[in-house]
């Protein structure tokens, strides 16, 4: 377990050390755990940690060299929203642990009351509610019947590969695929099941995919110059024609650039007539 201290006061440093060591001998745990324990003074070394290494569990000081109160906190839930925390308060300040417990951090404790066996029970808290809290975040954001990210997703996923391609200058690519119209609800659901199958199966592990509508899929591919964007547009188009599913698209352009909604605008509009709504 890797364990991120963010405190200023050496003597706090030294005593937390001691606490964190004894509790990774097992007495407080479950079972023996070997915790590796890194160690930063301000948050400009704590963000270089954060950006570098993987961390299982935060231990924050709100009042550190370069960062004090609540802004600490803030700036902390921006870089290690993934990352459970436990918060380090003075006495006086048990008000303030409360309220960011509830605007995001696991759990708190005042400084002055830490010992092995209350810290070890808030960091066995902390991991076990942050991994409810992400297993309940990932399901609300999934798809039931076809296991894609469904549309909050997308567009959360998709919304951040657009500003992502601003930022790099890049093109971005983003299809809407409409399954073939049927009035049988079941058949429906065997034919969105089977078309998430094969959409997995184009789409890279980099690419947003999701179901976004009743009957229709959403594909967000960024350029990476791995393979060209129209030769990923005109793979999938050949690869799905035979199942009578129907692709359009939009480009995201760094030149000409326009808002996530306004993709989704032109992709749907690019979508070729459908053939049993015109025999009707």
């Amino acid at each position: 377990m890797r364990v991120l201290l963010i405190e200023s006061e050496p003597e706090d440093v030294f005593f937390l050390r001691d606490v964190l060591t004894e509790i990774g001998e097992g007495r407080y745990w479950n079972n023996w755990i070997d915790m590796e324990i890194l160690e930063a003074n301000s948050w400009s070394q704590a963000s270089a940690i954060l950006a570098s290494d993987p961390v299982d569990i935060v231990l924050l000081d709100l009042d550190i060299l370069d960062s004090q109160g609540i802004e600490t906190f803030r700036r902390a839930q921006r870089v290690a929203q993934h990352i459970p925390m436990v918060l380090l308060v003075g006495a006086s300040e048990e008000s303030l642990g409360l309220r960011l417990v509830r605007e995001g951090a696991q759990d708190f404790l005042v400084k002055k009351q830490v010992d092995c066996a209350p810290l070890a029970h808030a960091m066995q808290n902390a991991m076990e509610r942050h991994r409810l809290l992400t297993a309940q975040r990932a399901a609300s954001t999934r798809d039931m019947l076809t296991g894609l990210l469904n549309r909050g997703g997308f567009l959360t996923s998709a919304d951040r590969d657009c500003k992502l391609a601003a930022k790099l200058g890049r093109r971005l690519l983003l299809i809407v695929a409409e399954i073939p119209m049927t009035a049988d609800e079941q058949q429906k659901d065997l034919v969105l099941v089977e078309t998430a199958d094969r959409l997995r199966g184009l789409a890279s592990a980099a690419d947003v995919l999701a179901r976004i509508g009743s009957t229709r899929f959403g594909i967000a591919v960024l350029d990476t110059g791995h393979e060209s964007l129209e030769a990923v547009h005109t793979r999938i188009q050949t690869s799905l024609r035979p199942h009578r599913i129907r692709l359009g698209a939009a480009i995201f352009s760094p030149d000409n650039p326009t808002t996530l909604d306004a993709l989704l605008d032109q992709a749907a509009s690019d979508l070729p007539p459908n053939a049993l709504a015109m025999r009707t």
